[in-house]
């Protein structure tokens, strides 16, 4: 099973002001965790609102489309915690890196 560190990336899409007293609430300035991958995925985000990223390690079956299926699970995260949270969103962008195909050069 190939294992993908995939980030999906996106813009808060106009959040009403009790949104982003919510949002806002959440943010704080040294989130280390949020900047590393995790089967559970951490969002981060700057206290402009504008932009966010979703960063999240996902297993997938081996395959042809093993990539898009990656894309898809962690896509799927993202609208999930958005529509539980109330969270509107718009142009999300999804890539994603295999660590099977990361070669690691020594010296």
């Amino acid at each position: 099973m190939p294992t993908y560190r995939v980030l999906v990336r996106g813009k808060f899409d106009r959040p009403a002001q009790a949104t982003r007293e919510k949002l806002l609430a959440r943010l704080t300035s040294d989130d280390v965790a949020g900047r590393f991958f995790s089967a559970d995925g951490a969002l981060t985000y700057s206290h402009h609102l504008g932009g966010f990223t979703f960063r999240v390690q996902v297993d997938v079956a081996s395959g042809d489309d093993a990539s898009q299926r990656a894309h898809d699970h962690a896509e799927l995260m993202v609208m999930e915690l958005f529509e539980r949270e109330g969270y509107p969103y718009r142009d999300l962008v999804v890539s994603s890196t295999c660590l099977d195909d990361v070669r690691i050069r020594r010296r």
